[in-house]
């Protein structure tokens, strides 16, 4: 279920950029010659796709380390077995 969900936020997210780009684009191109706030939205979107591709990196190793550590531990149920 949580694949799916990502699967649509993601979706949603690349629709919504690039109808942004399109409505910039657009008032881009009815002016001529002068450049105003929307040509920012590249290099905020390039920004944007950096800082999500860092922190699902962090995550990764996050998650990797939290797995680590509960290997090491063992389960908190371990009973020792006397043996005569």
């Amino acid at each position: 279920m949580f694949n799916r969900m990502k699967a649509v936020v993601t979706f949603a997210a690349g629709a919504v950029a690039g109808l942004m780009l399109a409505a910039c684009l657009t008032v881009q191109g009815s002016r001529h010659g002068v450049f105003g706030g929307e040509a920012l939205i590249l290099p905020l979107m390039g920004l944007l796709l950096y800082v999500g591709y860092e922190a699902g990196r962090l995550s990764t190793l996050a998650q990797a380390e939290q797995r680590r550590r509960r290997r090491r531990a063992g389960p908190p149920y371990r009973v020792e077995q006397k043996t005569k």
